[in-house]
């Protein structure tokens, strides 16, 4: 099977007791915003809702952020330049908060965070030295289906003619719209006031859409001119032709009525399109049992009595969820991606003849691919079947980390460690927000008997998300508070980002996994190459002016250190000392597999030990920081 993407709308010039299940506020739940008011399922499903009335004609920079505006965005992202000066100006004087960036890259990553929750989001940059800087984090939100605007500056129309050779110009006045085609949706270059609106409209119709990037380039000397604000009339909503809805429908069912022991494999479609309450009630309705990926961990409910775990092969949470996928006789893999890091660098064993695939592109029942068919309408005819519900029973009922013993407080930190002490702390109003490496790998283990949230680049997979990622989730929702987990040598990329939190007064709690240099690269490949510069991370907040900072080398000393950070009101750094040789079993496995893969040679170390879970009911801690006898 392979991964179906979105569409393209081209260039335009112009036994024992259980936890109880209570819902929380999950990311995938989180409404959709237009015009100050929660989008209806119905309006979410034909694409976005009516711009509004707008008047006959405006300038060119009011009408582009009024419009965003009425479409969700909140909060933009970026960092000025020369030629987006005077697109700045009017983001300035509009209803969209500006947030100024250390780096592009980060502004990217922050947008990112944010339109996973909020729906949308908007990155503001300048030609090409902005523009191409942030393409990167702009291709992880291509990949992943991330919903962002971006908003670029660009040299005038009157700078174009003869071609002459302009500042921050590369290689034509076209290079950088060309660059971004290969990692957007959408996009144009407003030149045309005529056509200017009608883009703007289209771009911003395509993110929302398809959940991918756009581009829109603003030339300096256009962004302040009026132009007619005649919209197009909005696209018809698609909808499922019926007879080949119902067609798949009855296969569908039918290969679950005979299956003894079916499962759903939930994947990120269903938080990008907010539609895992559906894939809840089929679980529900016919008593199957859910696992996500890494990509799409927590969009169910993790303390949910039908959850499994993370399924990724080598990489799954534990064994008990793997053998049950594995030897199901039906896998209905519902909104899933099918990537290299989400099957586990392919030691994922399904079967296709065993498989149901339904995405936002298709839906694939073993071998018959059936088009034409919007899966919201999929989903939503599963949920009003009639079947009898399966027999079933947890092979390992949501397993929660093992108390911290008195008596092991002064052992030193080991990565699975690490993930243990931190799932003791987390409840509904935190996210965990993984970076790359063991970071996300060990995060795969992470469960809590009060549901958490995850947001991880898990497919894309680019070092430096985390920190920005942060500012975006904060700026995004009130709700959570960001517990960043990331290695040293991602921090090193893009932790300077602490100083935007703390200039716009937020707190998010960074964990920084200090293994001495690219842990990760190091069990695939050894080598110098590995080796970075060692930095005074416990000093990092007296840099920045702000918040508090701690170095812990004991499971006692991060036990104190998460509970003194869950009290400040601060931003707060913990460096977590961890051994260079220590990994999490999970990272062991994929190294082997992607050495092998790759014909590499490595050295010969065991794979790590599981982390201690035991079964638990909520309340049995009684202070959440004290130590067990």
């Amino acid at each position: 099977m392979s991964q179906a993407f979105g569409g393209n709308e081209r260039v335009s010039r112009s036994s024992h007791r259980q936890p109880v299940f209570r819902r929380p506020t999950d990311l995938s739940q989180i409404p959709l915003k237009h015009n100050g008011s929660a989008a209806s399922e119905s309006q979410f499903k034909n694409r976005q809702p009516p711009p509004g009335d707008f008047p006959a004609g405006m300038p060119l920079g009011e009408f582009l952020f009024e419009y965003l505006y009425r479409c969700g965005v909140r909060h933009s992202f970026g960092i000025p330049g020369d030629f987006a000066l005077p697109t700045f100006a009017w983001l300035e004087k509009s209803k969209i908060e500006n947030v100024t960036m250390t780096h592009e890259p980060g502004a990217g990553f922050a947008a990112d965070a944010y339109a996973r929750v909020n729906g949308i989001g908007l990155v503001c940059v300048t030609y090409c030295v902005g523009g191409l800087n942030v393409v990167n984090a702009i291709a992880g939100a291509y990949a992943e289906k991330s919903p962002i605007v971006i908003v670029s500056g660009a040299p005038g129309r009157k700078d174009r003619e003869k071609d002459p050779l302009l500042h921050h110009k590369v290689k034509t006045f076209e290079t950088q719209r060309r660059v971004y085609d290969e990692v957007t949706v959408a996009s144009a270059v407003l030149l045309d006031e005529e056509r200017a609106a009608a883009e703007i409209v289209r771009c911003v119709d395509a993110c929302l859409r398809h959940k991918r990037p756009v581009y829109i380039e603003v030339p300096h000397d256009m962004v302040d001119r009026e132009i007619p604000i005649a919209l197009p009339r909005p696209a018809p909503a698609q909808i499922s032709d019926p007879p080949t809805l119902q067609a798949a429908i009855d296969e569908t069912l039918g290969l679950i009525r005979a299956a003894k022991s079916p499962v759903i494999l939930a994947g990120v479609e269903l938080a990008r399109y907010r539609l895992a309450h559906l894939t809840l009630q089929i679980a529900e309705r016919m008593n199957i049992p859910i696992a996500t990926d890494l990509l799409s961990k927590s969009a169910i409910p993790e303390n949910h009595p039908l959850y499994l775990g993370v399924y990724g092969g080598a990489m799954s949470s534990d064994e008990h969820v793997r053998k049950y996928l594995e030897s199901s006789d039906l896998v209905l893999m519902l909104g899933t991606f099918i990537t290299d890091m989400s099957m586990g660098f392919y030691t994922a064993k399904l079967d296709r003849r065993r498989t149901i695939l339904a995405t936002t592109e298709q839906v694939s029942v073993r071998y018959h691919r059936y088009e034409s068919i919007q899966f919201a309408d999929f989903l939503e005819a599963l949920t009003k079947t009639k079947i009898r519900p399966k027999s079933f029973r947890h092979p390992n009922p949501h397993a929660v980390p093992k108390p911290l013993q008195r008596k092991e407080r002064a052992e030193p930190l080991t990565v699975m460690d690490f993930f243990r002490i931190l799932s003791l702390h987390l409840d509904e109003n935190c996210c965990v927000i993984a970076d790359i490496g063991d970071s996300i790998f060990g995060a795969v283990a992470v469960c809590s008997a009060r549901q958490a949230q995850f947001i991880a680049p898990a497919y894309y997979m680019s070092m430096g998300f985390a920190v920005p990622a942060s500012i975006g989730l904060s700026l995004a929702t009130k709700k959570l508070r960001p517990y960043v987990v990331v290695g040293d040598g991602a921090f090193q990329m893009t932790g300077t980002e602490i100083s935007t939190a703390v200039r716009l007064g937020l707190s998010p709690v960074i964990f920084v996994l200090n293994n001495n240099g690219y842990g990760t690269m190091r069990r695939i490949h050894e080598g110098g190459f590995n080796v970075i510069t060692q930095w005074d991370y416990a000093k990092i907040t007296a840099l920045v002016g702000a918040g508090e900072a701690v170095t812990v080398t004991t499971r006692g000393e991060l036990d104190e250190a998460i509970g003194w950070a869950q009290d400040s009101t601060e931003l707060a750094v913990i460096e977590v000392k961890i051994p260079q040789d220590d990994i999490s079993p999970q990272l062991a496995r994929i190294g082997l597999e992607v050495a092998k893969v790759r014909g590499w040679k490595i050295p010969h170390r065991p794979v790590p030990g599981n982390c201690k879970f035991s079964r638990s009911a909520p309340g049995s801690r009684k202070d959440k920081h004290a130590s067990q006898p």
